[in-house]
């Protein structure tokens, strides 16, 4: 598709007829390219910011529940709390939002209960708070919690409905698919509607990373096509709101819990498949949770937010944060601005795993746009401090190189280390992140 002055590809390619087979050989393998990296609708090609409904005021889709007044608090409280200066700007509305019908022209439209003037309305007012807003749909007949109506059969008039109210994010989850039928298929005709309307949806794919397509000898992982036909991509089962959760779900992964995205983001290397327009998504953040949600016990503490929010940014994965941002406790965490820098560099690149040591301390890392390797020095023993070494030969520089390392949580310059860097007694599930610049 030619989109002002630049080409790119998307499920459907219109291209004016090349004078030569030459230019032919030189159009397809451009397209190609683009359509193995990337998805460029127009949009940022940086990951998402913003909030969900799944945590606030429910305890993550138990309830199912969100209504105006909430969306409308959620928005008043980013902007006077400066996350909406630092990049957060989308409030979505997961799966709570639909009545349980469609009008009899076969289109969706809000629970009156819980948006009495209805989604245009809600729409309106977080525009005028200069945020954009983001509904929930399947791609099957319905959606995951409560049965509400799904968008098969049904794409382009979801879509058209979509765009009708202003509607700046859609997500689309991953229940109900009829039979006869591929993901890749079903996602892309969902993409294709959205792209027909002429309206920038950011397309957020809920496909929880387990389906491939292609013959069985060679399989095409999620990680391949994800970013084909959307702005970002779930690469796993649901997260919880656990360090530490072996628990499964639908979709694939080692479990539920920080720990165990770890371990499965670890599997991918996510620099194979992180691009700008094609964001791999391991869930929302659960920053600060607990149970029940106001006032309740923690189930993520400050340092497993904290080692959460780390290797989200590490990834370059949106920080969609589903907790309730209204609490200055959560505000705090979130608004580190060098670990967001790190999250929205330009590059965006995936950060991998480069040692796995035997006392279970790991070393992560990722190049950033100016040079500088992100290093993400991580200790997930339940109990024991532990420290943990990165030698500047792991991030590929020469061992008697110089470097000087910032520590991005502390705000702090550690100083210039020859040949590589320690940190002593990390606290069990903590991380030590660091900003490395090679000197010259």
């Amino acid at each position: 598709r030619v989109h002002g002055d630049t080409l790119y590809c998307s499920q459907v390619m219109e291209l004016r007829k090349p004078r030569s087979l030459l230019g032919a050989s030189l159009v397809a393998c451009v397209c190609l390219a683009r359509i193995v990296l990337a998805y460029n609708n127009g949009l940022s090609p940086l990951p998402a910011m913003g909030w969900s409904t799944w945590c606030t005021d429910d305890f993550c889709g138990a309830t199912d529940t969100c209504n105006a007044a909430e969306v409308m608090s959620i928005a008043d409280a980013m902007v006077a709390n400066n996350m909406a200066s630092l990049g957060y700007e989308y409030l979505v509305l997961d799966d709570c939002w639909s009545a349980f019908n469609r009008t009899a022209d076969g289109e969706l439209y809000a629970l009156p209960s819980e948006f009495p003037d209805g989604m245009p309305a809600l729409v309106s007012y977080v525009h005028s708070k200069g945020l954009k807003l983001g509904l929930y749909t399947s791609i099957g007949t319905e959606t995951c919690r409560r049965g509400r109506p799904g968008s098969f059969g049904f794409y382009e008039v979801d879509a058209r409905t979509f765009a009708s109210w202003g509607v700046d994010y859609v997500k689309s989850d991953n229940c109900a698919r009829p039979s006869g039928y591929t993901e890749f298929e079903l996602f892309s005709n969902f993409s294709a509607a959205l792209n027909a309307t002429g309206r920038q949806f950011l397309f957020a794919l809920c496909e929880w990373g387990e389906a491939s397509v292609g013959s069985q000898s060679e399989p095409w992982p999620v990680e391949a096509w994800g970013g084909r036909i959307a702005n970002q991509y779930r690469v796993q089962m649901d997260h919880l709101p656990f360090f530490s959760l072996p628990t499964k779900a639908a979709g694939a992964g080692y479990g539920q819990g920080v720990k165990q995205i770890v371990e499965w983001m670890a599997q991918l290397v996510p620099s194979r498949w992180a691009r700008p327009w094609a964001i791999m998504d391991p869930d929302f953040l659960m920053t600060l949770m607990s149970f029940p949600a106001k006032g309740g016990i923690e189930t993520m503490s400050f340092i497993d937010s904290k080692t959460e929010i780390s290797f989200w940014a590490l990834w370059s994965a949106p920080l969609i944060v589903a907790t309730d941002i209204r609490d200055p406790r959560r505000v705090a965490l979130l608004s580190n601005q060098e670990v967001i820098a790190v999250d929205q560099d330009p590059l965006v690149s995936g950060g991998d795993r480069l040692a796995n040591n035997s006392d279970g301390t790991q070393v992560w890392a990722k190049h950033l746009a100016n040079g500088d390797m992100a290093v993400l020095l991580f200790n997930p023993d339940d109990v024991l401090p532990l420290s943990c070494t990165v030698e500047w030969s792991l991030l590929g520089w020469s061992p008697a190189a110089t470097a000087a390392v910032r520590d991005l949580w502390a705000h702090k310059d550690l100083g210039s280390f020859t040949g590589s860097f320690r940190a002593d007694a990390i606290l069990p599930h903590d991380v030590v992140f660091l900003r490395v610049s090679l000197g010259q």
